[in-house]
């Protein structure tokens, strides 16, 4: 789902990062300078991707398991549902399930709502936890970066190297999250769409990386988001005319992630998924470098099935 495979293809993304309505979005694109012919064309894109989200919701998820769909296996101390005596997975589904017609009804008269990606957006919390979109789902329709799976023994996350690479990158200012998020992604976005020395079209990829950069007391201080940059024009990346954008070449590096699906967006939900990753990878006395998270978006929020990571980056990698 969701090819995207040239600049006409990049709407479904942007959306989900930078727009709050569906009632707006051509005039936002307008706004950031875009021309009737490219609006049309990320119209069209928006048209063709809703039948391959309806395609893509009748698939059967039970065909992958949940392991399978993470990319590791769950450590015991974190299946809360077993430590809550809820062991019949079958009727801690049917909950759920209640749970979310239980918010569609609520939301009916709100269809277009647009929720926001990160930090600093809405807090609405939701009451399930939906099946991650695979890796390998999500590499087979979005080009992603080169890596290598890493065998690690343990539970709770999965390790993988990074290949050496090129990136697009720019700073996010946390001082406001949500104008921050959405300041940095639409230059990201113009760049890939033409702002650069060579006018060229790049396709989007997957993940949408933020790195947070903390001080010696954990506290906040900066923030950076950055776009994988398709082999296509890796020998030779096209310059940033935005003086805010650059393009860095990243070494390889190990990193250990957790991925969970749905539309989550609470700040507490990813502390969690933090807090139990570091404990997960100190069981097995992996050190992650402590003054740097990461959070990757893989599929754009509130569109069929969810791929969200949290990351840390091995501290020998540093």
């Amino acid at each position: 789902m969701l090819r995207l495979l040239a600049v006409c293809t990049l709407l479904t993304v942007a959306l989900s990062k930078a727009v709050d309505s569906d009632f707006d979005w051509k005039n936002i694109l307008k706004e950031q300078g875009f021309s009737e012919e490219d609006i049309e064309g990320f119209a069209q894109n928006e048209r063709e991707a809703k039948v391959e989200l309806e395609q893509e919701e009748a698939k059967d998820e039970d065909d992958i398991t949940w392991d399978e769909a993470k990319g590791y296996e769950e450590c015991e101390e974190f299946m809360w549902w077993k430590k809550a005596g809820k062991e019949d997975w079958a009727d801690k589904k049917k909950e759920w399930a209640a749970n979310n017609e239980m918010e569609d009804e609520e939301d009916k008269d709100d269809e277009y709502e647009v929720d926001q990606y990160k930090f600093g957006g809405n807090k609405k919390k939701g009451k399930s936890c939906p099946k991650p979109k695979s890796l390998a789902e999500v590499c087979e329709d979005n080009e992603c970066p080169p890596f290598e799976e890493v065998a690690v023994s343990g539970c709770g996350f999965e390790a993988r190297k990074i290949l050496a690479a090129n990136w697009t990158v720019t700073k996010l200012d946390v001082s406001d999250m949500k104008k921050g998020d959405q300041s940095a992604f639409w230059r990201l976005f113009k760049y890939i769409s033409g702002a650069n020395d060579q006018g060229a079209k790049i396709a989007m990829t997957v993940p949408v990386i933020t790195k947070w950069y903390m001080d010696e007391e954990y506290e906040l201080v900066g923030a950076e988001m950055a776009f994988y940059i398709p082999s296509a024009f890796q020998a030779n990346p096209p310059a940033p005319s935005d003086p805010l954008v650059r393009v860095e070449r990243w070494d390889d590096a190990i990193t250990y992630d957790r991925a969970f699906g749905g539309n989550r967006e609470d700040e507490e939900f990813y502390v969690k998924q933090f807090k139990m990753l570091y404990k997960a990878l100190t069981k097995e006395d992996i050190t992650p470098y402590s003054q740097m998270s990461i959070t990757a978006g893989f599929t754009r929020p509130g569109w069929g099935r969810q791929r969200m990571e949290v990351m840390f980056v091995d501290a020998g990698s540093m």
